[in-house]
């Protein structure tokens, strides 16, 4: 009888606990959907590759149909998105020598997101035969890593972690890294060598990417908007 009585209680301690983990994540959620009601923070992400693109596309055109107004502030998407407790927008596009590979926009209601900048980029351009050919070298996009927002703050801040760096990116600030692909290994280009050691990698044939992300501060929800209207 004694063990009957200590499952049942064990069993209702453990349902107890759930019970006030779902209530406080609830409450948490409603907490932040209060803070961010009328507003997002917006961050950017934007890579550029020198030598990803191996071959060049006969015609241009858009990767995506997502247009970015930085000076009103304004996202025009192709659907409809539902905004309700969102506090935070990721925008990620790639390119090399110009050319747009892909891009990609992430919200997030718990102020956190990943993007896993290491997954392989496809994209098929028709060749002058008319075969449609894989137009991306992934093994010439240098990463460090996936990249992860960890934190979100009401007054737009982020905690930010890209590969082994982490650090904090307040409103109107930008963080780059350079990373070129020597024989001997991925190497990191400080910002005080930027010019000479790109212009000597791209004169060795290595190639180089470099990562630029923006936080772009708090916009307001009401200018996310559905067509293009450019």
């Amino acid at each position: 009888m004694g063990n009957f009585e200590t499952r049942r209680y064990r069993k209702r301690f453990v349902v107890s606990l759930v019970v006030l983990f779902i209530i406080g994540a609830a409450c948490h959620m409603v907490y932040r959907a209060v803070l961010f009601k009328d507003s997002y923070v917006f961050v950017t992400v934007e890579e550029s590759s020198s030598m990803a693109l191996v071959t060049w596309p006969l015609v241009s055109g858009d990767t995506g149909g997502i247009f970015i107004d930085a000076t009103q502030k304004t996202l025009i998407l192709p659907q409809r998105k539902n905004l309700l407790g969102v506090s935070l927008g990721v925008y990620y596009s790639a390119s090399s020598q110009g050319v747009g590979l892909t891009d990609r926009l992430l919200f997030s209601r718990t102020g956190k997101a990943q993007l896993k900048l290491e997954e392989p980029l496809s994209l098929r351009l028709p060749n002058l035969s008319g075969e449609l050919i894989e137009a991306v070298d992934n093994s010439s996009r240098v990463l460090a890593g996936n990249l992860q927002v960890t934190k979100t703050l009401p007054d737009g801040s982020l905690h930010m972690r890209y590969g082994d760096r982490e650090f904090w990116l307040r409103p109107g600030e930008t963080w780059t890294e350079v990373l070129a692909l020597t024989p001997g290994g991925k190497k990191r280009i400080e910002p005080e060598t930027w010019e000479a050691e790109i212009d000597a990698c791209l004169c060795n044939g290595y190639p180089v990417t470099r990562i630029v992300i923006a936080n772009r501060g708090l916009w307001p929800k009401s200018g996310v908007k559905v067509g293009i209207d450019r």
